[in-house]
This record gives C-alpha cells, sequence and structure tokens, in this order.
C-alpha cells in the first residue's frame, strides 16, 4: 500500500477546468482590429468634428455680441 501525497481540498468557489478551458477558447468578445489607415481616419474625424463645433460656437459668441 502506497502513502498518498497530502492534498489540498478543493475550493468550492473556484471554477471545474473544463469550463476555464471552455471559457478560453470561446471568448464572449472579439477584439477589433484596426489598422493605421482607419486610426487615421478615426482621429481626422474627430479633429474635424472638434474644429466645427468650435467655429460654430465662436460664430454664435460673436453673433451674440460678447
Amino acid at each position: 500500500m502506497r502513502i498518498r501525497r497530502y492534498k489540498p481540498p478543493i475550493s468550492t468557489t473556484t471554477r471545474p477546468f473544463r469550463t476555464v478551458r471552455r471559457l478560453q477558447r470561446n471568448p464572449t468578445y472579439t477584439p477589433l482590429m484596426t489598422g493605421p489607415v482607419v486610426n487615421a481616419l478615426v482621429l481626422a474625424a474627430l479633429s474635424a468634428t472638434s474644429a466645427m463645433s468650435g467655429l460654430t460656437l465662436g460664430f454664435c459668441i460673436r453673433l451674440a455680441g460678447l
């Protein structure tokens, strides 16, 4: 008869190994891979939007006489 090594008790809060592996293999999200061209287009759109809003706000303030 062999003497078994001591194994710590299994915690009730840990997930089973199969569940963890399934979650790792089937992620619920997909990372969005964008290239440098898309990043540049988004940055240009944000810059244009902020510039136009600044011009519009400045024009409204000028019309109000402030």
